[in-house]
């Protein structure tokens, strides 16, 4: 509608231009003619008579200055409001290659997850089973090697390791912990630092600018950090839930061990706090739940990000 209506504009300024040049020149003829037979001194004393109208035309020439600025300033506007709409499609474009190229990369460390997981593996002694229910207490018992893999191995080592942490003996939490530790580091350490870096990749990831939400750079106050931080919160919150759709529940179970020993306490414990990452662990396999109270509510249970200073 206002490219209609500023159309309609200079339709008429430039219709009134031409109007009065063609008048102008059409008086300078009449005239010509007019004066053409009179002596040399008759128009003199005419042109005296006339010099208010002399005085009127170098007015008209003064408007027309005038109207020759005005006309470049509105030209003006029209290159600002151009740019201006070539910013925005800029701005457009550029989030769209972001996106795509944090999404390349996310998935792709995703896929990498997955191979780490595929690639874990334990070998267990078994007692060999030929098939009879009753055994001989005097006779010799069977063993034989078996590899567990992948997701297997986290429901193995956890069941060891929850009955480590139970036993009476005078140890910490985090002593038991490491001691255990020590027997799978080669390949959880692994899946651990991966896994955090992942999160960490989408949670220091900028999906909203402040120009985007009309909020400029070097604003400071409270409510616009707060618009511009959940606004960037509930897209980095979509990611993580697909991260914490691929974890099994003894995945899980590990990383809430792991995160109350030292290897995770202070950095990977705040993020699964802010990203409610333990929202589907299973607590009953847990050897102790009161365990869950060392891990903020939000752990979890989805809070409101506006009242939780994990969020900001």
């Amino acid at each position: 509608m206002k490219k209609e209506e500023s159309k309609e504009n200079d339709f008429w300024i430039y219709t009134i231009g031409v109007i009065a040049v063609i008048s102008i020149i059409g008086l300078w003829y009449f005239t010509y003619y007019v004066l053409k037979d009179l002596k040399p001194e008759d128009r003199g004393t005419l042109g005296d008579m006339f010099g208010t109208v002399n005085a009127l035309f170098s007015g008209l020439a003064f408007a027309g200055i005038i109207f020759t600025i005005l006309l470049q300033r509105k030209e003006l506007r029209y290159q600002r409001d151009e740019l201006k709409e070539t910013r925005t499609e800029f701005i457009i474009q550029n989030k769209t290659l972001k996106n795509q190229r944090f999404e390349n990369t996310f998935f792709n460390l995703l896929s990498l997850h997955h191979q780490i997981i595929e690639g874990i593996d334990f070998d267990i002694q078994v007692e060999k089973q030929d098939g009879s229910r009753w055994k001989n207490h005097n006779e010799k018992r069977e063993y034989v090697i078996v590899t567990v893999k992948g997701r297997d191995v986290f429901k193995d080592k956890f069941e060891i390791l929850n009955k480590n942490l139970s036993s009476s003996e005078p140890e910490s939490f985090n002593e038991k912990y490491l001691k255990f530790y020590t027997t799978v580091q080669t390949d959880f350490g692994h899946y651990f630092r991966n896994l955090y870096r992942i999160i960490k990749y989408v949670d220091n990831t900028e999906f909203i600018s402040k120009p985007e939400l009309n909020i400029e750079a070097d604003d400071l106050s409270s409510e616009s950090n707060l618009n511009y931080e959940n606004s960037n919160f509930l897209i980095r919150y979509s990611y993580t839930s697909m991260i914490r759709a691929q974890l099994s529940d003894y995945e899980l179970l590990w990383i809430f061990y792991n995160c109350l020993s030292q290897n995770g306490n202070k950095k990977f414990k705040p993020l699964l706090e802010k990203y409610t990452l333990l929202k589907n662990m299973p607590k009953d396999k847990l050897y102790d739940k009161e365990n869950c109270d060392k891990y903020n509510e939000s752990a979890f249970e989805k809070t409101n990000p506006a009242h939780n200073k994990n969020y900001i």
